[in-house]
């Protein structure tokens, strides 16, 4: 009898998919997600699938030590923390699961946009703690007629457009590698350069994978053709925005206010420029963070499966011949 193919699990998995996963694949656990650690395990194990989050690192000496590996999935969509260039060189698909989370990070994105405009969380903070006439001194920003800028008008750049201007009679700019001739049709859409976008646009908020022309994005300089009473809103990658830059222009009083769900490091130091920050709302990388995103993610085992039974995957990053 065939023995199972075996997976290395880096993170937990929705159980629906664990149990799919378990019923035709051996789950190896390991006890970290330092780069010597996942190595030492892909070397031992014979690993021919490796299952990542976004705990740890996929890199070429993980890969160099994993010969019989066949597929890395990545459990979300983002997979600057893989090495994808290596991945190809050694044969090994590499896939995500684009879609999953379009939903859940728009509505979370649109979370931290009315929470800027309406200033939720000051307001909030200004009743419990007996300062009502907070509303005597503050204004809020009124969406209709604003211009929302969205970098990266992909799935989930696409659908926040679409909720600015279907929802809030918003106007709608983008500035993308590609250029979406249907969504301009649809939604009236204009794309505009980096920094005429930054430029003319009230909200600015990013939705484009980080790789190395995005890292560093948006800096003291992209962030000096802003309006001063405009918002900014990364719920992407954390090393796309230079955050102190940010946090300097906020104190500076050069930007309005601004939403962080994603930071560089990861988890964010106590003196990390945006904590001690005033008009700043953060979230704990939390934009996908719903029952049926997680789910959607780990829909990403059956590209593994896939691979593993000689096909091939439906949602490839790189190309295998």
């Amino acid at each position: 009898m065939k023995s199972k193919p075996t997976v290395l699990l880096v993170e937990k998995i929705h159980p629906t998919y664990m149990a799919k996963l378990e019923k035709h694949a051996r789950v190896v656990r390991p006890l970290g997600h330092e780069e010597s650690t996942l190595a030492s395990v892909a070397a031992g194990e014979h690993i021919d699938a490796i299952v990542i989050r976004t705990s740890g690192c996929v890199s070429r000496k993980v890969i160099e030590a994993s010969p019989t590996l066949k597929i890395i999935a990545r459990h979300g969509i983002g997979v600057d923390h893989i090495d994808i260039p290596a991945a190809t060189e050694h044969g090994v698909w590499v896939v995500n699961t684009p879609g999953a989370s379009r939903v859940a990070a728009s509505e979370h994105t649109w979370a931290m946009i009315l929470a800027l405009a309406k200033k939720t969380t000051w307001a909030d903070r200004a009743v419990r703690s007996g300062n009502f006439i907070f509303r005597n001194h503050n204004k809020a920003m009124q969406l209709e007629g604003k211009t929302l800028g969205v970098i990266g008008l992909g799935r989930i750049g696409g659908t926040v457009g679409e909720i600015a201007v279907r929802a809030f009679g918003m106007k709608l700019l983008y500035t993308d590698i590609v250029k979406y001739p249907a969504k301009e049709k649809r939604l009236n859409a204009r794309k505009v350069p980096l920094k005429t976008l930054l430029s003319k646009s009230d909200i600015v908020t990013i939705h484009t994978p980080l790789d190395h022309s995005t890292r560093g994005l948006i800096g003291a300089g992209e962030l000096s053709c802003m309006q001063p009473h405009s918002f900014l809103v990364n719920c992407a990658r954390g090393a796309i925005v230079d955050a102190a830059a940010v946090a300097q222009a906020l104190t500076s009083d050069k930007l309005g206010g601004a939403a962080f769900d994603v930071f560089e490091p990861e988890v964010p130091g106590k003196d990390h420029a945006l904590i001690e920050c005033d008009r700043v709302v953060l979230s704990p990388h939390f934009a996908a963070q719903t029952l049926e995103a997680n789910l959607g993610y780990a829909g990403v085992v059956d590209d593994v499966l896939r691979v593993l039974t000689g096909k091939r995957p439906q949602w490839p990053l790189n190309d295998i011949k």
